[in-house]
């Protein structure tokens, strides 16, 4: 009696555990587990200590998020658009997603640096679960998809896009869910894989200009490639293909041509109309006239088609560059971490034999990160803004990371005796380099040319607006330029007072409250006739002016600003 009692004692206590230890063993469970584990230290990576790191606040951020503020509050943007789909710093006309994503965080944590940051470095996070479905997807294979997650969630270049308040990573976890969803939807003819394919892909382009072109350009070469038009299987999948190619191209003709600001950002910085590159034609014409070349000669040699020509592959070359990807990074320099690439050098022998091996494999499917790859750039070509340029190049993270995922993996299989040994040293060498780049990024990059970053800001502000009541006029010097959007969101000022002055943005000796911007370096010393005579004065001086007043260091001990009381 006492034996059966114990027996269904330790049935009743053990069975639960069984059945645990059964799940845990199961695949599926462990697959989720450790996707999950690499969400984590994706989350970790890209929210610790978000509201002061990057150190510094750029005044593309302060935009989205003072946008994002009036929004709000008002339902407009800083120049008064209700509900607009392009929200205009300078001539740039960006896509206003973005600012969308900003209210929420705004409304539960306030006007701040972390809640602009909050909706990148969460899209930046969960786009660990696009990358594992859409390597699936193509590879069938949960190792590589769990690989291609966590090389994504550890990327230099994916965590400091994503904690920069950087639209093209919001995009990113579109255009990867969306071809995901595409691709399966293609392979399994199900219709409502397409759909949603198309709908995500899609959305992509409400946060950046890239996608627009990326996006049913690479449905295009993938459909092709895959389905060829020309061939009967491809019959029964031909109009699926061609109606989401209409949805896709027609969405962008739309949002280019009928939207107003459709074209703001493509004419600043599109190559074909830029003076860099018709000064190039120019200056190969004349060196020809002085070398006596005969003139049709020089025509065709150096013409429009030529000369555009070439500076594309240049830019699209930089692209595959050894600096831009594993030794100095890329642009605009105030994404920069020091004497870093934008992938991790232990990665290079990975994506080397990841590329041969693709090559090799008879299989279609495993061609299209190749094809991503090699179509990723082509935008970005096109431009000569910040050159190479490590937004407009950032669909090329889940092509390079799944290449080198794939690379790694078949590696272990060929090391198959050593495996152990192998996937220890790799390990060991893949943590020394996510340990170089912590370093740089946490501890170096603060001191590092902190003045593309305008470092002082905050504090600069903080110390006027202490003053802003007892002060008849704040005159703020433009020596970094279009400061406006840093004034707007660390003084939190009114949307709606500044939409009814007019939007005045930082015109010189004009501005808006109490504030007035001006050209002088030192407008404290340099004084002006421009500037309305009024009893009490803040001047704000660049930091090395000769006046006397409060200085204002950045963190490398240089000094920001001078703020004189008058």
């Amino acid at each position: 009696m006492l034996k059966n009692k114990s027996s269904t004692f330790f049935y009743r206590v053990l069975s639960p555990m069984l059945w645990v230890a059964q799940k845990v063993l199961d695949k599926k469970l462990i697959t989720y587990f450790l996707l999950g584990l690499i969400f984590t230290f994706a989350i970790f990576l890209r929210f610790y200590n978000l509201n002061n790191y990057p150190v510094g606040f750029h005044q593309d951020e302060a935009s989205l998020g003072y946008n994002g503020y009036s929004l709000m509050l008002t339902g407009k943007d800083d120049n008064g658009n209700k509900f607009p789909l392009y929200v205009d710093m300078f001539g740039d006309n960006r896509p206003s997603g973005y600012h969308y994503l900003t209210i929420i965080p705004i409304k539960i944590f306030g006007l701040n640096e972390f809640a602009t940051r909050f909706p990148g470095a969460l899209f930046g996070s969960i786009t660990v679960f696009a990358m594992f479905f859409f390597a699936n997807v193509l590879f069938k294979n949960k190792i590589i998809g769990l690989l291609s997650a966590l090389l994504i969630a550890f990327s230099p270049w994916h965590i400091v896009l994503s904690r920069a308040s950087d639209e093209a990573v919001v995009a990113l976890f579109f255009i990867l869910l969306g071809f995901a969803l595409l691709i399966r939807g293609l392979q399994e003819n199900k219709k409502n894989f397409i759909i949603w394919g198309a709908i995500f892909a899609s959305i992509s382009y409400f946060f950046y200009h890239t996608p627009r072109v990326f996006v049913p350009l690479a449905f295009l070469v993938f459909t092709a490639y895959l389905f060829p038009f020309w061939k009967k299987e491809a019959k029964f999948i031909r109009v699926k293909m061609l109606l989401v190619f209409i949805f896709l191209s027609s969405l962008v003709f739309c949002l280019v041509f009928f939207v107003r600001g459709g074209t703001g950002r493509y004419s600043q910085v599109n190559i074909f109309n830029n003076f860099e590159t018709n000064f190039f034609l120019r200056q190969e014409i004349q060196e020809d006239a002085i070398a006596h070349s005969p003139k049709y000669v020089s025509r065709l040699a150096h013409n429009k088609f030529t000369n555009d020509l070439s500076v594309f592959l240049d830019n699209y070359f930089d692209y595959f560059s050894g600096d831009f990807l594993f030794s100095k990074g890329g642009l605009p320099i105030w994404y920069n971490t020091p004497r870093m690439g934008l992938v991790y050098l232990i990665e290079f022998p990975f994506i080397l034999y990841g590329l041969y091996w693709l090559l090799k494999s008879s299989n279609k499917m495993h061609k299209l990160p190749i094809l991503w790859l090699v179509i990723a750039p082509v935008v970005a070509a096109i431009t000569m803004d910040d050159i190479p340029n490590i937004n407009r190049s950032i669909i090329m993270i889940p092509a390079v990371e799944l290449i080198a995922a794939v690379g790694f993996y078949r590696l272990v299989e060929f090391f198959n005796k050593k495996k152990i040994l192998f996937t220890a040293i790799s390990g060991i060498l893949f943590f020394g380099n996510i340990f170089y780049f912590g370093n740089q990024y946490f501890i170096n990059a603060k001191v590092h040319k902190p003045w593309y970053r305008n470092n002082g800001f905050s504090e600069m502000m903080r110390a006027v607006n202490e003053n802003y009541n007892k002060y008849d006029a704040i005159v703020i010097s433009k020596f970094q330029g279009g400061i406006y959007p840093l004034v707007l969101f660390y003084s939190k000022y009114n949307p709606k007072t500044y939409q009814e002055e007019g939007s005045p943005k930082n015109k010189d000796y004009l501005g808006f409250g109490k504030f007035i911007f001006v050209p002088q370096d030192c407008p404290s010393i340099q004084r002006s006739e421009n500037i309305p005579k009024v009893h009490h004065t803040i001047y704000v001086d660049k930091g090395d002016c000769l006046s006397k007043g409060d200085t204002i260091y950045r963190e490398d001990g240089t000094k920001a600003f001078r703020i004189v009381y008058d």
